[in-house]
C-alpha cells in the first residue's frame, strides 16, 4: 500500500512539473509575440513616412520635367511661327518691339498645361521671360532665348529654385531678293557640264553635242566623209559602222564606249582648268 501511494505522489509531482513548465513557454510566447507586434509598429512609424517622402519627391521630380517639356515644346512652336512672321515684317519693315510682343502672345498661346506650369515657375507664365531674343539676327536666323525659375515646393524641406535657360535657333522665311542675288552672283559658281571622254565643257545641259544623233552607214559613205576608224572599235569594221551627227569617227559597234555618254554637272571654275568651252554652247 506504501509503494502505491508513493507512485501516486511521484505522477502527481511530475505532472505539476509539467503544468509549471508548460504555462511558462506559454508566457514566454506571449511576451515575445507582444514583443514583436511593438517592435513592427516602431518600424513602420519609422518606414512609413521615408516611402511616402520618396513617392512624393518622384512626382515633384516628373511633373518638374514634364513642365520643363511643355515650355520647350511651346518655345518650339513659336520659333517655327516666327520664322515664318518674319517675312512678313521684313516687308512692313516692323520695329523688333512689335515681333518681340507678337512672339510672347504667341509662346503663352502655345503652352499646353498652364496650370501646370504655374505650380511649379517663379511667377507662372508670366515669369517666363523672352529677353534677348531676336527674330531675326543678322544672319537670318530666329533665336528664341527662354529664361525662367523652376521651383519645387517639398514638404518639410522648403521650396527648391532653379534658373533654367535655352535658346532656339529658326531660319527665318525671308524670302528671295532676285535683285541682290544677280548681282552678287559669281560667273565662275554657275555650273557646267561635262560628258565621260569629253574634250569642252558645255554651258547648256540640252546642248546637241550633248546628245548623239547615230546613224547606221555603210563604211565607204563614211570614209568618203573624211571620218576616221574608232580606236577602241574600228578594227572590226563590217560593211555597215555608225556615225554621229558631229563626230569625226566610224564606230563598228553600238556599244563602243565612245557612244555612250554620262554627263555630270561641275562648277565652272573646276571645269575651266582643264577643258575649253563648247564651240556650239560656251559663247
Amino acid at each position: 500500500m506504501r509503494k502505491l501511494g508513493n507512485s501516486d505522489e511521484r505522477i502527481k509531482k511530475i505532472s505539476e512539473k509539467e503544468r509549471k513548465s508548460k504555462e511558462e513557454k506559454k508566457k514566454e510566447a506571449i511576451s515575445f509575440s507582444s514583443g514583436n507586434r511593438g517592435s513592427l509598429s516602431v518600424e513602420a512609424s519609422i518606414v512609413m513616412p521615408i516611402f511616402l517622402f520618396a513617392v512624393l519627391a518622384i512626382i515633384l521630380m516628373c511633373n518638374a520635367i514634364a513642365v520643363k517639356g511643355i515650355i520647350y515644346e511651346a518655345g518650339v512652336e513659336t520659333s517655327e511661327y516666327m520664322s515664318e512672321y518674319a517675312y512678313l515684317a521684313d516687308k512692313e519693315d516692323m520695329a523688333d518691339a512689335a515681333s518681340f510682343l507678337v512672339a510672347t502672345a504667341k509662346f503663352h498661346e502655345y503652352i499646353d498645361d498652364s496650370e501646370l506650369v504655374k505650380d511649379y515657375i517663379t511667377g507662372g507664365t508670366m515669369g517666363i521671360s523672352l529677353l534677348g531674343s531676336s527674330f531675326p539676327d543678322e544672319e537670318g536666323y530666329i533665336r528664341l532665348k527662354v529664361t525662367y525659375h523652376l521651383g519645387i515646393n517639398a514638404p518639410l524641406f522648403g521650396k527648391f529654385s532653379k534658373l533654367c535657360t535655352y535658346e532656339i535657333k529658326e531660319k527665318a522665311y525671308l524670302g528671295y531678293d532676285v535683285k541682290n542675288c544677280e548681282n552678287e552672283t559669281d560667273d565662275d559658281d554657275i555650273y557646267v557640264y561635262l560628258a565621260d571622254n569629253s574634250a569642252v565643257y558645255h554651258m547648256s545641259r540640252s546642248c546637241t553635242y550633248l546628245h548623239y544623233n547615230i546613224s547606221r552607214v555603210s563604211l565607204a559613205s563614211a570614209k568618203a566623209d573624211r571620218r576616221g576608224k574608232c580606236e577602241y572599235c574600228g578594227k572590226y569594221t563590217d560593211d555597215e559602222v555608225y556615225i554621229t551627227e558631229y563626230g569625226d569617227k566610224y564606230h563598228s559597234s553600238l556599244s563602243c564606249s565612245r557612244l555612250a555618254r554620262n554627263v555630270r554637272r561641275v562648277k565652272l571654275s573646276e571645269a575651266k582648268k582643264a577643258y575649253p568651252p563648247c564651240s556650239k554652247c560656251g559663247n
